[in-house]
C-alpha cells in the first residue's frame, strides 16, 4: 500500500493549476478600439454579384457590392473586419477604417465604386469583384479573425441572383425570424420589387432602379410568398 500511497500523495500536491485558459477574447462594445464579434451576430444579407444596369441598358459587371446587417445586441463598428472570398476567385477584402457604428437591425453595403449604380455605399472596396455566374463563398471574419459568418458555396453555382440581358437582380438573403444558414441554398432569393409606398431601393441611383433590381443599405425586399420574415423554430 505505501508505494500507492506515495503516488497518491504526489498526485495530489501537484498544486493547484490555476484558471484556465480563455480560447477567445472578445473586445468589448463602447470603446475607440476595433471591435470583435460574435458568431452569427452579423450577416451577409445581399451579393449583387452580377453587376448593375444603367438607364442606357449598359451592363457593367464590375458594379458589384457585398450588404451586412447587424443581427446581435448591440451596434458594431466594423473597422478591420475580413470578408474572405473563394471559390472560381481568392481573395480577402478588409473594411476600411471608418467611424461608423452599425446599428442593431440596420444594414450597410460595401461596393466596388461610387461611379455607378451605386453612388453612395457605406463602404468602397475596389478589389471586389466577381466572376459572374461562377461559385463564390464569402467569410465575414471580424477584425481578430473570428468567424462571423458565411455566405453562398465554393462550389456550386450562386444561390440566387443574375443578369438576363435586360435585367440584373441581386441574391438576397429572405430575412428569417429564426436559423437561415448563409450557406444554405433555400436562405436566399431574388431581388422582388416590393409594391410599398416607401421603396426599398432608394440607395441605387434612380436612372438604374428600372434594370438594377436590388436593395443595397435597406431591408431585403420580400420573398416569393409575399412575406419578409419565415421560418421556424427548429
Amino acid at each position: 500500500m505505501r508505494p500507492f500511497l506515495a503516488l497518491l500523495g504526489l498526485w495530489m500536491g501537484c498544486g493547484d493549476p490555476g484558471e484556465a485558459p480563455q480560447g477567445v477574447d472578445y473586445r468589448p462594445p463602447g470603446t475607440d478600439e476595433p471591435q470583435t464579434g460574435e458568431r452569427g451576430t452579423v450577416k451577409i444579407s445581399e451579393v449583387l454579384w452580377s453587376g448593375s444596369v444603367n438607364g442606357e441598358d449598359v451592363w457593367d459587371p464590375t458594379d458589384v457590392f457585398i450588404e451586412v446587417r447587424n443581427e446581435g445586441n448591440f451596434p458594431v463598428n466594423l473597422s478591420g473586419w475580413h470578408i474572405v472570398q473563394e471559390g472560381s476567385l481568392e481573395h480577402t477584402y478588409v473594411f476600411p477604417t471608418t467611424e461608423l457604428r452599425l446599428d442593431v437591425g440596420a444594414h450597410a453595403f460595401i461596393a466596388a465604386k461610387t461611379s455607378g449604380c451605386f453612388p453612395e455605399p457605406d463602404f468602397v472596396i475596389p478589389e471586389l469583384q466577381f466572376r459572374t455566374g461562377d461559385p463564390f463563398e464569402l467569410t465575414l471574419l471580424d477584425v481578430d479573425e473570428h468567424l462571423i459568418e458565411p455566405a453562398g458555396s465554393e462550389s456550386a453555382p450562386p444561390f440566387a441572383g443574375g443578369y438576363d440581358g435586360v435585367r440584373s437582380r441581386s441574391m438576397e438573403k429572405v430575412e428569417m425570424m429564426f436559423g437561415g444558414q448563409g450557406t444554405d441554398p433555400h436562405s436566399w432569393h431574388y431581388y422582388t420589387p416590393a409594391n410599398v409606398d416607401v421603396p426599398n431601393n432608394d440607395r441605387v441611383a434612380e436612372d438604374c432602379r428600372g434594370n438594377t433590381h436590388a436593395s443595397p443599405g435597406r431591408p431585403n425586399s420580400p420573398d416569393y410568398s409575399g412575406a419578409f420574415a419565415a421560418g421556424s423554430l427548429e
